[in-house]
């Protein structure tokens, strides 16, 4: 199946499940869900929005801080085109991969040598990476031990998972980049074990491609450790972005008519634990499962009448409102002569004739 085929039956499933959270959400009844809605502070809700936007800009600062180490004439406009079109195609493919090519891409479009727009967003996921796995550490600490009894202790093995998988990127990054020799030997086994057992055909192709990519990432590698400065910024424009997301729910909570008896810091560490489980599970936007943990652990903050409802908002604002933002992205960009759902195909073909 085509990539651009691929993306609409993505976006068809994203439909059908907004769909089917309208459907939940209006079979507790259509007088509690006005009710509860009519309760919540407008005030509020636009803070919510405002959060999600802030938590736009963040991606689109820190990425715009590699882009112009590397290429000093970016503009902050292409580097948070760039950010929102990765925001699209994260939400509608399987564990948020398909926005990179899309985004080397635009960059490409906009002038951008394709090596420096491969680095600069190598250097942005590792640390948010990073970032992501300091704030998880942080609320694991200081708040797991809420979570292991009644209901909610089923999930703390979901949450300790999604940790380690997390935990698991980052370390396997860092070794790449610092255990070079170590790494490509442990690929090269790998792949000769699966040709032995007949999983993979042509192995001397795939170890011709592992040793290029490898060599790719550790010249990218090079980049991000001569620049401390640049990466110190970056973490820091991390730490308030993923503030500004976690902060969304405390918001949300804030804006409802109902006894505020929860503090913050376990609201954002509720968040938290709702991104950990989603990061593992393998549909767009981890459908089902987010919606799932998250009115798991928010039913005894907000109560009953009101967990359907936060969780419809929260997740409107973090998963279906960058969708709709993208596809009208998505569709400048085709009408410009931008074809970005098969980026992928014309990168290749831009690297044949480097």
């Amino acid at each position: 199946m085509g990539k651009k085929k691929s993306n609409k039956l993505n976006l068809i499933i994203c439909g059908v499940a907004f769909i089917i959270m309208v459907i939940v959400l209006f079979s507790e009844g259509i007088e509690n869900v006005i009710g509860a809605l009519l309760k919540l502070n407008p005030l509020f809700l636009v803070l919510a929005v405002a959060c999600m936007v802030l938590y736009w800009l963040g991606e689109g600062i820190g990425l715009h801080l590699a882009a112009k180490s590397l290429e000093p004439k970016t503009r902050f406009r292409d580097s948070f085109l760039v950010t929102m079109i990765g925001q699209y195609f994260n939400c509608i493919t399987p564990f948020a991969s398909g926005g990179q090519p899309m985004q080397i891409y635009t960059y490409y479009k906009k002038g951008m040598p394709l090596g420096s727009a491969m680095t600069a967003l190598l250097s942005r996921f590792i640390v948010y990476q990073f970032t992501l796995t300091l704030y998880s550490v942080v609320f694991l600490i200081c708040r797991l031990s809420m979570f292991t009894e009644g209901n909610l202790k089923p999930l703390t093995l979901l949450v300790i998972v999604g940790f380690i998988i997390n935990t698991f990127v980052i370390v396997l990054l860092f070794m790449l980049a610092f255990f070079r020799a170590a790494t490509t030997k442990l690929a090269h086994g790998i792949v000769k074990l699966l040709a032995k057992i007949k999983i993979i055909k042509d192995p001397a192709d795939k170890l011709e491609y592992i040793d290029k990519e490898l060599e790719t990432y550790y010249e990218n590698f090079r980049f991000i450790k001569s620049q401390p400065v640049m990466i110190l910024k970056m973490f820091l424009v991390t730490v308030v972005q993923l503030f500004c997301y976690f902060s969304i729910t405390f918001v949300i909570y804030i804006g409802f008519d109902i006894p505020h008896d929860t503090d913050f810091f376990t609201i954002i560490a509720c968040q938290a634990f709702v991104l950990m489980i989603s990061s593992f599970v393998p549909l767009p936007g981890a459908m089902g499962a987010a919606e799932g943990s998250y009115a798991a652990f928010f039913k005894g903050i907000f109560g009953d009448y009101y967990t359907g409802v936060s969780t419809f908002i929260w997740r409107f604002l973090t998963f279906y409102m960058p969708i709709l933002v993208g596809i009208v992205i998505n569709l400048r960009m085709t009408r410009k002569g931008v074809d970005l759902n098969n980026a992928e195909e014309h990168l290749k073909k831009e690297e044949t004739q480097v």
